[in-house]
């Protein structure tokens, strides 16, 4: 319906502009707190300024393929939790996953990921940028893809199964999470 045509054009139009204002120097402790899913993040990485507002546009649509697919797989209800020495928990319908963050050379972040508090399953790049109470967590598709076919072989979940082939189905892109800090 046409309302919603509106709202969803006016929402695009909303996380371009977001991801224009947005900052990418961001440091460890900015990330402390509670930080709770608001929807799927895209990114695509570039200096060019006209490159960055195709990016977002594109990253939009992107972002809407991806609704479904993390309501599916549980996602809709993420949580992150980070402490000021850096631990990190991140909960989600169908897993908690653990570990540390660490600040890369580079000044992007450093997840490394623990199942059950115990079973290292590996290590993302998160590429961040924070605009307000916004923070949005981008990984490389194919080393996310990884992580959830562990965390999904570990919780024999295969609902999380096809949100991965859809995002493996993707080239060239960053995808995550956009998270709103908790007061």
């Amino acid at each position: 319906d046409a309302k919603s045509d509106s709202t969803s054009t006016e929402s695009k139009i909303g996380n371009i502009l977001g991801n224009l204002v947005a900052t990418d120097k961001i440091e460890l402790n900015q990330l402390v707190g509670s930080w709770n899913y608001s929807s799927p993040a895209v990114s695509f990485k570039s200096d060019n300024v006209l490159k960055k507002i195709g990016g977002s546009a594109a990253s939009a649509t992107v972002e809407d393929e991806l609704k479904a697919y993390y309501e599916k797989a549980g996602l809709t209800n993420l949580c992150l939790t980070v402490d000021e020495s850096a631990n990190f928990t991140m909960k989600a319908k169908y897993a908690t996953l653990q570990g540390v963050i660490e600040k890369g050379e580079d000044g992007n972040f450093i997840f490394n990921f623990s199942a059950f508090g115990k079973i290292k399953i590996g290590q993302l790049t998160a590429y961040t940028t924070l605009s307000g109470s916004t923070l949005s967590l981008t990984f490389d598709i194919k080393k996310l893809v990884s992580i959830m076919k562990k965390v999904s072989e570990l919780s024999n979940n295969s609902t999380i199964k096809g949100a991965m082939s859809l995002l493996d189905s993707y080239e060239g892109i960053n995808a995550g999470f956009k998270l709103k800090k908790q007061k």
